[in-house]
């Protein structure tokens, strides 16, 4: 008897039960608000930009195109450099993350989020946002598209394809937008104290970074952020001592480069010495000027808790749970994001909820439910927004709000209500809702005016006012306090110092907050009756986010040190406060004027309905040597997309170098309907078999033109879990392209001819994954993921055959509880085919050849999908089966390098593995299974500072019928 499944299926149930599938998912989108076909488009143009929106953001992208005008008038007499031609500019509001992105391959583009900056953010030391943003990124296009030299003639034949610039460090790159944000503007992250914090703590703890890890990667804190906090601190030295001339000469001698990666010769042409000789005297000067500033902080007394966590990374918005009990918001790298209780008595840390996104958790007036914010289950790429969320200990997590875009909740005294900020088109309001019905009691409380934020409001013990941190024009981030009886407000604070966090004391008296009012983020309270403030705290690094404990007498904050953020405790009757410093603002004038702040842009441009057209055409070609089925190809391969994304599309024209063949490509995805649409279409040359004539077999030239028509669509309705189901019709045709040629025999058996004419399939595929991995993970760690896949071919939808195979997989992550990091991997799939004839659908064994430089250079990889021990598809079948289990173990994370070398070494972890499976025809039969055992060692590592490949080395040895002991060393990555 056969094992196996047969499928049936009539084309029209095929295409019915896949469309039925699709019209099930797409009636839960709008629980998961995909992106809206129907949302209209427009255009502004000025002189030297192009700003492409979407509505209702007019009023934001007025401002952007000022600002941006302003900022190219500025910049380009800095950089000395003006792009040819406009800079196109799309603005997006469809996250409640800040950022942003400039490139100039093929063209000059910025996009921008149209979001200000979280509360406790980097970023968040601003005058104007979109003034500092569109500065920061239009410095990078200024820089970037400095070109000249060889490169210059590349593009001129080619189109834009070279920018020597963009491959110059990281460092460098975000470091010279970086320095030129904050020295253009009256804000930016060389003003800022909390990003100051990170260097100054990194010098005094001995922690600073070399010269290769910035140049490269590293992964610890604070990561990213790394490339700009030491390039522009480093850029600002290099001014300091040659002025900004020589950071424009660095940019205009890249730029000209032959060949890349020559830093020090630019550097040594521009300040008579090399990066390596500038950074170390870089390093020895903050050493001195931050030991200056702690042997100062010593003499007037520092003023610091007790250090109750030991994370790092990331932490945020502690909150008493009741007396002993603290919760708040942490991400350590090591562990998913979660809000956690730390007993303060026993520091046992106990994860409550994992989050999704930074949360800033509120108790409610049970003490036991918590009222947080977290990103929301939206299709996967689309939006990223933020909404209410409660949790029980007996029924766990229960959704508030549903597209409110809602942060930073607190819950009334009474338990009745809770207020939050609301985001949108750039501006964040307060709001507040019945907690029972928040979507169907919402309104906004308190309306900011255009472009100001509302920061972590709180209620007062008696929950009668509110007290919240904004920031409003002119780069003030200030406290203010709102009454709920009269709608009357006071200010407590005005001033260019940061004051965030506020919080009341239980007797209502008094509010804390932090604010960096003595250059270092400090707690600090005020009277409400008086207005006078105190200095709480006196720290080293920087204290952010007070809360007090029930009886007044505790005080908790976050913390900082060199590894990141931590909880601090300070008991307040231990230490006796003093009036605070008046602030001394040493800050220039705003970049945009107030009065323009307020009234609007003084010139409104008009606006223009989208067309994609515009920006669909091809602007580079690339030009590559590879093989085809006869032998070497030269290939032609170019692409477009327009600036909404609305289409893209890709062609590739290949010339046969041996038999003078054209082979060609062509794709077109078009995502303006709630299912994205994927088209297709190729014509190839190639030599096949299945022709005999006169008893002998011969290759003839087989000519097909193959199409098809897919969509795929990721959505999901859970935290945490992702979906994915695609669709595809595929259509053939093939014929001779040369006349069959044998001599017949009436002697010989009558020839045997290949199939030729139509030949068609559908497939419909699944998947599913709650996979994860932290950051100092080296594969998933943790949940599984699943998938499975069915294609069909019928002669009753013209097919030249009948096929129906049905393949599956899952696989499972469980991390190890005693050894961080270590995981155990575990993953089955296998696959079942009908067909008439006979053919063998699957084929498993060990990896097969890989041209190493090739895949060096095209960065290809292989899975780690594999019955290793075995030669490459010596099994195989019309049914397969493979299970494999891998226990995975870090073994170095070095990260290091020679000073701004291209070269990297990353991190290092090991595997053992054993694979277990066959492929067969007929019966299944387990004792025909192979086992492969083995063990591989993975060498991530960076090259020209951007690109990370992994190297496998394994060794593996095939325990059953025709195994053998092998060694292997290609890219990969493991399944």
């Amino acid at each position: 008897m056969k094992c196996a499944w047969v499928f049936s299926l009539s084309p029209v149930a095929f295409v019915l039960s896949a469309f039925l599938l699709l019209d099930f998912i797409q009636a839960t989108l709008a629980y998961a608000q995909i992106r809206d076909p129907h949302l209209r488009w427009r255009t502004i143009r000025t002189a030297h930009f192009d700003v492409t929106y979407h509505e209702p953001l007019d009023i934001v992208a007025q401002r952007t195109a000022e600002v941006a005008e302003r900022a190219h008038s500025i910049l380009s007499d800095v950089l000395r450099h003006a792009p040819k031609g406009r800079t196109q500019i799309v603005l997006t509001d469809d996250t409640d993350v800040a950022n942003g992105s400039a490139s100039v391959l093929p063209r000059n583009t910025i996009r921008l989020f149209a979001t200000a900056p979280d509360d406790l953010s980097p970023l968040g030391d601003y005058d104007d946002w979109l003034t500092e943003l569109v500065t920061h990124e239009h410095t990078h296009i200024l820089h970037l598209d400095t070109i000249g030299g060889i490169s210059k003639w590349i593009n001129a034949i080619f189109g834009k394809t070279a920018a020597p610039n963009s491959v110059q460090p990281r460092w460098f790159i975000e470091g010279l937008a970086t320095h030129e944000e904050s020295e253009r503007t009256a804000g930016g992250r060389l003003r800022s104290t909390m990003f100051e914090m990170f260097l100054r703590m990194d010098v005094l703890e001995e922690r600073t970074l070399r010269l290769d890890q910035i140049s490269n990667a590293v992964d610890r804190w604070p990561r990213g952020n790394a490339w700009y906090l030491y390039g522009s601190h480093f850029l600002k030295y290099i001014r300091n001592r040659f002025g900004h001339t020589a950071l424009r000469q660095m940019s205009q001698d890249y730029g000209r480069q032959t060949l890349p990666y020559g830093l020090n010769r630019i550097a040594a042409r521009a300040t008579g010495y090399t990066f390596v000789e500038l950074y170390d005297a870089f390093l020895l000067e903050l050493k001195r000027t931050y030991t200056e500033v702690l042997d100062d902080l010593v003499r007037k007394g520092l003023r610091t808790g007790t250090r109750v966590t030991h994370l790092g990374e990331v932490v945020r918005a502690p909150r008493f749970l009741n007396g002993n009990e603290i919760i708040y918001y942490a991400s350590d790298g090591r562990d998913a994001a979660q809000i956690r209780i730390l007993n303060l008595e026993d520091r046992n840390t106990q994860n409550l909820i994992r989050s999704s996104g930074q949360s800033y958790p509120a108790v409610a007036a049970d003490g036991v439910t918590i009222v947080y914010e977290q990103r929301a289950p939206l299709r996967a790429g689309i939006y990223n927004f933020y909404d209410l969320y409660s949790f029980h200990p007996s029924t766990g997590r229960t959704r508030l709000s549903h597209g409110l875009r809602a942060q930073y909740p607190d819950v009334s005294p009474d338990g009745r209500q809770v207020i939050f900020a609301v985001n949108g088109r750039a501006t964040r309001h307060l709001a507040i809702a019945e907690l029972h019905d928040i979507d169907g009691t919402f309104r906004i409380l308190r309306r900011s005016g255009q472009f100001e934020q509302v920061y972590t409001p709180h209620f007062s013990p008696d929950g009668g006012q509110i007290v919240f941190s904004t920031w409003e024009q002119g780069g003030y981030r200030d406290l203010r306090l709102h009454n709920l009886n009269d709608g009357t407000e006071m200010v407590l604070t005005h001033d260019r110092a940061l004051d965030t966090g506020p919080c009341f004391s239980p007797d209502g008296r008094f509010v804390y907050f932090s604010s960096d009012r003595t250059g270092i983020a400090n707690i600090f309270r005020i009277e409400i009756a008086t207005g006078a403030i105190e200095q709480i705290t006196n720290v080293i690094a920087g204290a952010y986010h007070p809360t007090i404990s029930p009886d007044g007498q505790q005080l908790v904050y976050v913390g900082y040190s060199s590894r990141g953020f931590d909880l601090w405790h300070l008991d307040l009757n231990s230490i006796s406060t003093y009036p605070a410093s008046p602030y001394l603002d040493s800050r220039p004038p705003p970049s945009y004027p107030l009065e323009e702040m307020e009234t609007g842009p003084r010139d409104t441009q008009p606006s223009k309905r989208y067309r994609p057209l515009r920006t669909l055409y091809p602007l580079a070609w690339s030009i590559e040597l590879g093989e085809d089925s006869f032998g070497r190809e030269l290939a032609i391969t170019t692409d477009g997309e327009d600036l909404a994304s609305f289409h893209r599309w890709r062609t590739r024209l290949g010339f046969g170098l041996e038999e003078g063949n054209v082979n060609f490509d062509a794709s077109w995805r078009y995502l303006r309907l709630p299912t994205p649409v994927q088209l297709s279409i190729s014509r190839r040359l190639s030599p096949r078999g299945g022709l005999v004539v006169g008893g002998a077999s011969r290759v003839w030239r087989e000519e097909r033109i193959a199409s098809s028509l897919g969509v795929s669509l990721p959505f999901s309705r859970r935290l945490f879990h992702r979906n994915s189901v695609s669709v595809s019709y595929h259509l053939a045709y093939a014929w001779n392209a040369e006349p069959f040629e044998g001599h017949l025999d009436p002697n010989d058996p009558p020839p045997i001819l290949p199939p030729l004419g139509y030949d068609t399939s559908a497939s419909v595929s699944w998947s599913y994954s709650n996979a994860y991995r932290t950051t100092f993970d080296i594969s998933p760690s943790a949940g599984q993921s699943v998938g499975a896949a069915l294609s069909v071919r019928e002669p009753s939808i013209g097919g030249r055959v009948r096929q129906q195979v049905f393949s599956w997989r899952a696989t499972q992550y469980l991390e190890n509880p005693w050894l961080e990091h270590h995981v155990l991997a575990m993953r089955y799939g296998g696959g079942v085919s009908v067909s008439t004839p006979d053919r063998a659908a699957f084929g498993i064994g060990g990896f097969p050849e890989q041209d190493r430089l090739e895949a060096l250079i095209e960065n290809t990889v292989f899975s780690g999908v594999a019955l290793r021990g075995y030669e490459p598809f010596s099994r195989i079948g019309d049914q397969y089966h493979l299970a494999q289990a891998e226990y995975r173990f870090p073994l170095w994370r070095p990260n290091v390098s020679s000073a701004t070398l291209p070269a990297y070494l990353y991190r290092l972890h090991g595997a053992i593995f054993a694979d277990y499976g066959d492929a067969s025809f007929g019966r299944l039969d387990v004792r025909d299974f192979r086992l492969g055992i083995g063990a591989e060692v993975f060498t991530q590592f960076i090259l020209g500072y951007t690109v990370f490949y992994s190297l496998r080395v394994g060794v593996a040895y095939g325990v059953h019928h025709e195994g053998s002991l092998q060694t292997y060393a290609l890219f990969g990555v493991p399944f």
